[in-house]
C-alpha cells in the first residue's frame, strides 16, 4: 500500500506541472505577435516594446506595437510579414510597427521597396544556413 503523503506529493506535483504548462504560450500564439524583422540598422536606434528600450541590432524580431525611436543620421530597414515588403525609414523618427502596417508619428515617411521578403520558416533538416530576403530563381 502506498502511504497518503506519497500520494499527496504526487498529486501536488502533477497539479503543479499542469498549471505551469497552461501558462506558457503557445508556438502559434507566440508567433502570430511576430510582425517583422530588422534587415538592416545603421546608427543607433531605440526600441522600446514590453521591456526596457534596448539598441535594435539587425536580424531582431519585431512583435506587435513596438515603437522605435530612430536618432538623426539612423536607418531602420525591415521585413514586414503581412506586407512582404522592405520597409526603410531615416532618422530622426518615431515608428510605431502593428500587424497591419507601420505608423510614422515623427520624422520621413518610410520609402516600401518592390523587393519582396518573408519570414523563415523552421528546416527539417539539419546543417546548411538560413538566408532572408533571397529567392532561388530558375
Amino acid at each position: 500500500m502506498i502511504p497518503a503523503n506519497v500520494i499527496r506529493a504526487t498529486v501536488v506535483l502533477a497539479t503543479l506541472f499542469a498549471v505551469g504548462l497552461g501558462a506558457a504560450p503557445s508556438m502559434a500564439q507566440q508567433a502570430t505577435s511576430d510582425v517583422a524583422y530588422v534587415e538592416t540598422v545603421s546608427g543607433r536606434v531605440v526600441a522600446a516594446g514590453s521591456g526596457n528600450p534596448v539598441l535594435v541590432e539587425a536580424l531582431e524580431v519585431i512583435s506587435e506595437q513596438t515603437t522605435f525611436d530612430l536618432l538623426p543620421n539612423s536607418e531602420l530597414r525591415l521585413c514586414h510579414y503581412h506586407m512582404q515588403r522592405f520597409l526603410t525609414v531615416k532618422g530622426p523618427a518615431r515608428v510605431t510597427v502593428s500587424a497591419d502596417g507601420i505608423t510614422v508619428e515623427a520624422g520621413k515617411l518610410a520609402v516600401v521597396s518592390q523587393d519582396t521578403c518573408g519570414f523563415a520558416l523552421a528546416s527539417k533538416f539539419k546543417g546548411g544556413f538560413l538566408a532572408r530576403g533571397s529567392s532561388l530563381k530558375k
